[in-house]
């Protein structure tokens, strides 16, 4: 076949760069260069000359587990919910172990077709394992067991006591971090990275090799772009860790849309915002993915919403066939680069925390908590001030839209363990 492309003369970044100075006819060039909040420039345009090597993909899966997470209800609620969500095309399930029965959450559900994720200590962790032995050969499941709290040494010995249980099943995977408490803070994306890669790193310096596996959970913003880079950064840092301890163990990515930008107000807006999410997070490389409901702060009709988050996936997988090609940002001028530059500034921030004495010295000192405290201040004056927008909110308001909150709900989300700057401008403008 007749090649095309040598017909065409190449074209540099001076080239493209002297044509847009023109077009620009006596405005400065340097308008267009976007100073990006997490601390490096994105240019107006890419071209071949920015890559930095010939990039090989982050991950090689296409494929994702749609999974759906429950807690805070009772065994019974969860296993009516679990069994629901199953026939409706989920995939995989995560709940919260703590003061739950599962031989009533989990009865008649198959553990050994599906991807499990389950939330312990300690103590539940051994209950759990005397389930399913009781009930299942431990080599036939594909689970994934995530620590209820990992902020101290404490918790270290209590999580190495859990990866002891169960060390003889490769496919049961111990080691987890889960950063999605620190993304709902409104944490800044290269920041998410370096807490996890520190994390990891606490593990990897106490922790005896392992034949499973490593978790990590986190989640995923409506910036699409740098959302991909950020997932696809964590992996081209883990396979730096990897080569360090010398391990041959992959990566399962667990990712939950985010609840920094959901609104209460115009909530069916939230249905596009989980897309372009649960978008980044396919293109980023994730194995199993959460949609949260649209109306997760604010629930209306529970069997409406929780059926939305299944079929958004459903639609990404059966129409739009997102599942059928593995890292699609794979050799792009633009995503490549700004994954160089989340690593870059990630792999920066993860020395000046081992310098502080590693993870758990920079939770005990606050600097986490601090730091985020600042990037999210930031971010809700941006949203105050109109210059980060959310449609429906401060941004073309249905004015005839009425939303009554009672007192105890207010107080409820006021009290909630996240950071919304959307939800924020809410509470504060509407609803006082």
């Amino acid at each position: 076949m007749q090649k095309l492309f040598p017909e065409f003369p190449a074209t540099t970044a001076k080239d493209w760069k002297d044509q847009l100075t023109k077009d620009l006819k006596g405005e400065p060039y340097e308008d267009l260069v976007w100073k990006n909040e997490n601390g490096f420039s994105i240019q107006p345009f890419y071209t071949k000359e920015d890559l930095k090597q010939n990039y090989e993909p982050a991950f090689t899966h296409a494929n994702w587990e749609i999974c759906v997470h429950k807690e805070n209800l009772s065994a019974k609620e969860i296993n009516e919910q679990l069994t629901a969500d199953l026939n409706r095309g989920a995939s995989s399930i995560s709940i919260n172990c703590e003061g739950v029965d599962l031989s009533i959450a989990l009865k008649g559900i198959q553990l050994n077709y599906i991807q499990s994720t389950f939330i312990v200590n300690e103590n539940n962790a051994a209950q759990l394992k005397k389930y399913l032995e009781e009930y299942y050969n431990l080599n036939d499941l594909n689970c994934s067991l995530i620590p209820e709290t990992f902020r101290s040494e404490v918790d270290l010995k209590s999580c190495q006591k859990v990866i002891s249980l169960f060390e003889d099943h490769k496919n049961i995977k111990t080691i987890s971090v889960d950063a999605l408490a620190f993304h709902n803070q409104n944490c800044l994306a290269y920041y998410e990275v370096a807490i996890i890669l520190s994390a990891l790193n606490e593990y990897l310096q106490s922790e005896k090799k392992t034949l499973s596996n490593f978790v990590i959970k986190t989640g995923v913003n409506s910036d699409y772009f740098l959302q991909i880079a950020k997932l696809r950064a964590i992996r081209r840092l883990w396979s730096v860790l990897r080569t360090e301890y010398n391990l041959k163990n992959d990566l399962h990515l667990i990712v939950e849309t985010s609840l920094t930008n959901k609104s209460v107000s115009d909530k069916y807006t939230n249905l596009l915002r989980t897309t372009v999410e649960a978008m980044a997070a396919v293109a980023g490389g994730c194995n199993e993915l959460i949609v949260t409901e649209f109306d997760t702060l604010f629930t209306e009709n529970k069997k409406l919403s929780s059926r939305m988050a299944i079929n958004q996936q459903l639609i990404l997988k059966d129409e739009s066939y997102l599942d059928k090609m593995a890292d699609i940002g794979c050799g792009s001028y633009y995503i490549e680069s700004i994954t160089d530059a989340i690593a870059t500034k990630a792999l920066e921030a993860f020395k000046r925390f081992e310098k502080e004495g590693g993870y758990f010295k920079c939770v005990e000192k606050n600097i986490f908590s601090n730091e985020i405290k600042t990037q999210s201040d930031q971010r809700n004056d941006l949203f105050k001030t109109s210059k980060q927008l959310a449609i429906g909110v401060n941004k073309f308001k249905n004015e005839k839209e009425k939303v009554t909150l009672s007192k105890q709900k207010l107080e409820e989300l006021k009290r909630l363990p996240i950071n919304n700057a959307v939800l924020n401008f809410e509470l504060e403008n509407f609803f006082n």
